[in-house]
């Protein structure tokens, strides 16, 4: 401690220590200690003078103590000025921040006015738009009515077309069918069931039934070559010429090819041991001609399929052609085919009667 102080107070140095660790121990140490300190280390009389130096440093030291102890109880105690400088202090720092939080609150609120403006614009954006989409209901209902009853009038015309159209399809499916009841009565088309005393035949010949057009006898394909073949060829060439002429009758197109190039007799001019002679020399005529009466009977049996009829195992082409037309007139059928389709040879089984037709106001 000495050593802290300036080099005139070091002669009392010793006093000062001894003053400062006996001040609440011991008084009378302390006090002696400051008188020593007021002396000074040359004067050694104590005097009256001294004795007031000495009371006037006690009292001022004193003095200093209790406003040393008052000051320091002034400020410890929760009223003091620290305490509310302290709080003051601390109340500006919370003012400060309520102030920033406030300030940060108003560019907020700034900010919501401002989405809040934007908001609005895009509001009387949307509302004129739902005005706009209004009138567009709108005039779209009015088209709308004014299309149903567009629709409605197209609808009576249109079942008015479809009550001519099906008078039309029925006379032309009449029509058709008249012409094939006609075609058949030309080519005189006859299916016996038992042998025929009209018909010229040979001598070998074995067929159990004897189907005729115009007179001349188609044998069965078994027994074909039993036959002559002058009067066997011309009577196909008639039954090739039938069903080419209901295919045009019917616009119907033949699924395999049909021979064209047999010959055709008269047989009223020709002498009748033409009717009873043999010709089938070539082998390759022969396969020829078998292959063309399969590729009529195929095309028979699909004119029969495209009207719903089945066609059973035999080798009797005209029977079978005959068989059908006998059918189509009774409007026997086993399967549903498009019989409302002029280009479809079911037309002819269409029923004549007219549907009723409710027509719209």
């Amino acid at each position: 401690m000495s050593a802290n102080l300036p080099p005139a107070f070091k002669p009392i140095a010793h006093y000062i220590k001894i003053a400062n660790e006996n001040a609440s121990r011991d008084p009378v140490i302390y006090y002696w200690s400051l008188l020593c300190m007021a002396l000074g280390p040359v004067e050694t009389t104590f005097d009256e003078i001294s004795w007031k130096l000495l009371q006037t440093s006690i009292r001022l030291e004193k003095d200093h103590i209790n406003d040393r102890d008052s000051l320091r109880e002034y400020i410890d105690e929760p009223g003091g000025v620290v305490n509310n400088c302290q709080r003051a202090q601390n109340i500006s720092m919370e003012i400060e921040q309520k102030n920033v939080s406030c300030e940060k609150l108003r560019e907020k609120i700034a900010k919501i006015n401002q989405k809040i403006l934007i908001g609005k614009g895009k509001l009387s954006e949307v509302n004129e738009e739902l005005s706009k989409k209004q009138n567009f209901e709108e005039s779209l209902k009015q088209k709308i009515e004014i299309m149903e009853l567009q629709i409605n009038k197209n609808q009576s015309k249109k079942d008015k077309e479809v009550k001519s159209i099906n008078v039309l399809i029925r006379l032309v499916a009449y029509r058709k069918l008249t012409l094939i009841k006609e075609v058949m009565d030309l080519f005189k088309v006859k299916i016996d069931g038992g042998p025929a005393s009209e018909a010229i035949t040979t001598k070998n010949c074995q067929c159990q039934l004897i189907d005729t057009i115009r007179g001349l006898h188609i044998p069965q394909i078994t027994h074909i070559f039993n036959h002559s073949e002058a009067p066997t060829l011309t009577a196909l060439q008639n039954l090739t010429h039938l069903f080419n002429v209901i295919c045009k009758v019917l616009h119907f197109a033949p699924k395999y090819p049909i021979l064209t190039n047999l010959q055709i007799i008269n047989p009223i001019d020709q002498k009748s041991s033409i009717f009873t002679e043999k010709c089938w020399k070539k082998k390759a005529d022969r396969e020829k001609l078998i292959e063309g009466m399969s590729w009529l009977s195929k095309n028979i049996s699909h004119l029969r399929e495209s009207c719903g009829i089945p066609t059973m195992a035999t080798d009797r082409i005209l029977g079978t052609l005959e068989e059908w037309i006998r059918l189509v007139i009774r409007k026997e059928t086993v399967f549903e085919r498009p019989i409302n389709s002029i280009f479809s040879p079911a037309n002819l089984l269409i029923d004549y009667q007219i549907p009723n037709i409710s027509y719209h106001s």
